[in-house]
């Protein structure tokens, strides 16, 4: 390294390959630690129709803490479950979402029209003082130098460069930051081609429902969603012979959605061929380089999990960059983002291939050996998972495990409050004495002061704990443990530096 290039300065601290959901998200939770970003995005404006159909709290939850909760809430819909039946539409296996706010502060799960929730995070990227936007911004090629991330990229009709220290790639299956890291994938064994038919009403059908309906069958599984507004979604599942141009024909399409709709109750406004697939990339880190969203995992579509998994990998990695960028960390706090984030979504990948298999069931008996739960129930649980590897202190039962948001007692939520810093959580005499991170790193809240937080701490059997931004709790001091919160901060601080 020469003393030239140890003094080079990035035009950038973090460069943003890909503008979807995910890239958009990582934007704004970036923008709010005022780091300097630069989002590159091929495309010239948001994408007009649906796609993504679902989120789930853990994202809402997410969306809260870049101040987008209320915007994006609006335009979404509570989403009230899944029904899967058989063919003659009899009743297999039932998926109710509660309808009450739920721990996390929000509902389990929610429906939404993808352009209303892009247009919303890039007003919130609009209000990022430190975030510029470059669309029609065409990424070419990446390359680490080891001091800094070299970006080219084709705009305006000319070969442009940029450099930053991180890059991290949001674009998408065929990422041009996971070809630069020459990171592969692993293939968990899902494959189907499926025929996605967004349908606008031209008038009111409450007959339709509110429920997705899952048909199992081993000949055409299909998929009706119901979405926002005038919006429905239909699903089928292809077989290998059926070529491109006529699966996407009316002759095709119509038959097979009559007698639910015809042409006189709703206009076809996409029509597209998708390959569902079960894959991870093999590594989510190389030095400076990093991968999120459908760059890092791919996953059939039956539990509306792709996106919500993109928005808690951005979740994850965006205050590690803060955390090293403004607070001190080492780079060393990267490599658990990988450690963290791929574990926790390879369990939901597998769980919706499960899903995929009961789709391809005829049976009612059959069907229920492929459902989450394989003890004969006939109803499914919502499904929500802990870390697994999560840094944090050994021992303590409570590493990893995503922490509820009661309301404080000036009815903010929790999330409000902690605005993308550390929570360090406990009662004023436990926490006498102990040094604690700066204000602008992380914030102490006295349960004396709030009785929902009180409450959280006694139905964890714990005195104190130490939150992270993302909202998983990095370690506890449980009741009678004999731990202490010094010896807790001594651990945030071996393993962040903050």
């Amino acid at each position: 390294m020469t003393r030239t290039e140890t003094l080079k300065e990035p035009d950038h601290e973090v460069v943003i390959v890909g503008l979807g959901p995910t890239g958009a998200t990582l934007a704004n939770i970036l923008g709010g630690y005022g780091i300097d970003v630069l989002v590159l995005e091929r495309e010239e404006a948001v994408y007009p129709l649906p796609r993504a159909v679902h989120f789930d709290d853990e994202a809402m939850r997410v969306f809260q803490s870049i101040g987008l909760s209320e915007g994006i809430g609006r335009d979404a819909r509570v989403n009230v479950g899944t029904k899967f039946v058989d063919c003659d539409q009899n009743l297999l296996l039932d998926w109710p979402r509660p309808q009450e706010i739920g721990p996390l502060g929000w509902y389990p799960s929610y429906r939404f029209h993808q352009p209303d929730l892009e247009a919303e995070l890039n007003r919130g990227i609009g209000d990022c003082k430190t975030v510029t936007l470059r669309r029609s911004a065409h990424v070419t090629a990446v390359h680490d130098t080891g001091t800094l991330v070299e970006i080219s990229y084709l705009h305006g009709g000319s070969e442009q460069s940029v450099t930053a220290r991180y890059a991290i790639g949001t674009d998408g299956a065929k990422s041009v930051v996971r070809a630069a890291m020459d990171s592969d994938w692993e293939d968990l064994g899902f494959q189907e081609r499926w025929l996605v038919i967004d349908v606008k009403l031209k008038k009111p059908r409450p007959d339709l429902g509110d429920f997705t309906i899952q048909t199992c069958d081993r000949e055409r599984p299909t998929t009706y969603v119901r979405c926002p507004r005038e919006w429905r979604r239909w699903e089928i599942s292809l077989r290998p012979e059926e070529k491109l141009e006529e699966v996407t024909g009316d002759d095709f399409i119509w038959p097979r959605l009559r007698p639910a709709i015809t042409p006189e109750d709703g206009e076809i406004a996409r029509k597209a061929v998708y390959s569902f697939e079960s894959k991870l990339a093999t590594r989510w880190r190389d030095g400076r380089l990093m991968i999120a969203g459908d760059a890092a995992h791919l996953m059939p579509p039956f539990l509306g999990q792709g996106m919500c998994t993109g928005i808690r990998d951005v979740a994850n990695l965006g205050w590690k960059l803060a955390a090293v960028l403004r607070w001190q960390a080492p780079e060393s706090l990267f490599d658990s983002y990988e450690r963290e984030r791929r574990a926790h979504t390879r369990t939901y990948i597998e769980t919706a291939v499960r899903v995929g298999e009961m789709m391809n069931s005829a049976e009612t008996a059959e069907a229920l050996t492929h459902a989450i739960r394989p003890d004969g129930a006939a109803q499914m649980n919502s499904i929500s998972r802990d870390l697994d590897h999560a840094i944090g202190p050994d021992g303590d039962g409570m590493r990893g495990i995503r922490m509820p948001q009661p309301r404080l007692a000036d009815d903010r939520l929790l999330g409000d409050a902690m605005a993308g810093r550390l929570a360090v959580v406990g009662k004023s005499a436990v926490l006498s004495g102990v040094s604690l991170p700066p204000q602008e790193v992380a914030i102490a809240i006295d349960p004396d002061d709030h009785p929902a937080i009180a409450e959280m701490l006694s139905s964890l059997g714990i005195e104190a704990a130490v939150i992270r931004p993302d909202f998983y709790c990095f370690g506890a001091v449980s009741a009678g443990s004999g731990g202490s919160v010094a010896g807790l901060m001594d651990a945030v601080r071996r393993q962040t530096h903050v």
